[in-house]
C-alpha cells in the first residue's frame, strides 16, 4: 500500500511515496540488504522539482531500474523526489553484485549507488512519516479526488471541516477551537449525541500547507472535546481565477502624460 505526502528538509520540498503495507513486518529478515539509486535530474524547478517533462523521464528511469533490481528478487519499498534527485530505496536478499554495473549499462547515464547491511530497516524507517504527515496523506486523498473530478489547483475552494461530538459543552469548545483557527460560518447542527460542528475555510488546492495545518490541528484537539474530526470536504471547482485588470484600466493614457509633463516644465 503506497502512500504520499511532502516533506522538508534543508528548504527544499521533498515527495515522499513509500510502502506503508510493509510497517507490521519489517524489518523482513529475508531481504536485510539495503540497495539505494540516485537518479539525477537533467531539469528541475528553483525548490528542487521536477519538472512535468521531467516528472515523466523519471518515472521511465525508475522503472527501468525497477526491473533490473526485480530481477534479482529485490524489494522496491519507495522513493523521495526533491532536492535535483529521485532516490529509489530497495531491499535484497543478499548483496546485488554486479547490479550496479548492469543497470549503468540498461540507463546509459551516472548514476549513484548506496549497497549495505541494514537488517533493521533503518532507510526505510527513516522515510515513515510523522503523525502530521499522516493527516496530510489524508488530506492528498481528497485533494486528489478533487483533481480527478476536473477542479482546478489554483481556484479558490470552499473547505468544509466536519468534526462530531456527542457532548453540547464539546461542540461549544469545538466552534471556539475552528473561530480561532480562522474558520467561516461555523455552526452546530444536529441533537446530542448525534452533534455536528462545522466551518468553512477558503484555500486553493495547489497549496495544502493551509488546509492540513487547520485538518491537523482539530484531529488532535478534537478528543479533548469528546469530538472525532471527520475530515473535510468541497465541491470542485473548475474555472482558473480570473486576472486583476484594475491595474490595466489604472495605466493613464501615455499621450496625456507626456502633455501634462511638458505643462509642468513650461510653468
Amino acid at each position: 500500500m503506497f502512500e504520499r505526502w511532502q516533506a522538508e528538509e534543508d528548504e527544499f520540498r521533498f515527495w515522499i511515496l513509500l510502502d506503508l503495507g510493509r510497517l507490521e513486518e519489517y524489518p523482513l529478515d529475508s531481504h536485510s540488504w539495503f540497495f539505494g539509486v540516485r537518479i539525477p535530474m537533467a531539469e528541475k524547478s528553483e525548490d528542487g522539482l521536477p519538472s512535468d517533462l521531467e516528472e515523466r523521464r523519471l518515472n521511465a528511469v525508475e522503472n527501468r531500474i525497477r526491473e533490473k533490481v526485480r530481477e534479482r528478487d529485490g524489494i522496491y519499498v519507495g522513493r523521495r523526489t526533491g532536492g535535483g534527485n529521485r532516490d529509489l530505496l530497495f531491499y535484497c536478499e543478499v548483496k546485488p553484485r554486479g547490479l550496479e554495473e548492469r543497470i549503468r549499462a540498461s540507463i546509459g547515464m551516472e548514476i549513484l549507488f548506496i549497497s549495505r547491511p541494514d537488517p533493521d530497516w533503518m532507510g526505510y524507517e527513516a522515510l515513515l512519516p510523522s503523525p502530521r504527515q499522516y493527516r496530510q496523506i489524508e488530506d492528498w486523498k481528497t485533494v486528489d479526488a478533487l483533481l480527478n473530478a476536473g477542479a482546478h489547483p489554483n481556484a479558490t475552494h470552499q473547505i468544509e471541516h466536519r468534526v462530531s461530538t456527542s457532548s453540547p459543552k464539546g461542540a461549544q469548545a469545538l466552534a471556539k477551537l475552528m473561530e480561532k483557527l480562522e474558520l467561516d460560518a461555523i455552526e452546530v447542527t444536529g441533537s446530542k449525541p448525534d452533534l455536528v460542528v462545522t466551518g468553512l475555510q477558503m484555500a486553493a488546492l495547489v497549496d495544502i500547507e493551509p488546509i492540513n495545518r487547520v485538518s491537523y490541528i482539530l484531529e488532535n484537539k478534537s478528543p479533548k472535546a469528546r469530538g472525532e474530526y471527520e475530515g473535510w470536504s468541497a465541491n470542485p471547482e473548475f474555472e482558473e481565477p480570473a486576472e486583476d485588470e484594475d491595474a490595466d484600466d489604472e495605466v493613464p493614457d501615455i499621450d496625456s502624460l507626456i502633455k501634462a509633463m511638458s505643462a509642468q516644465a513650461g510653468n
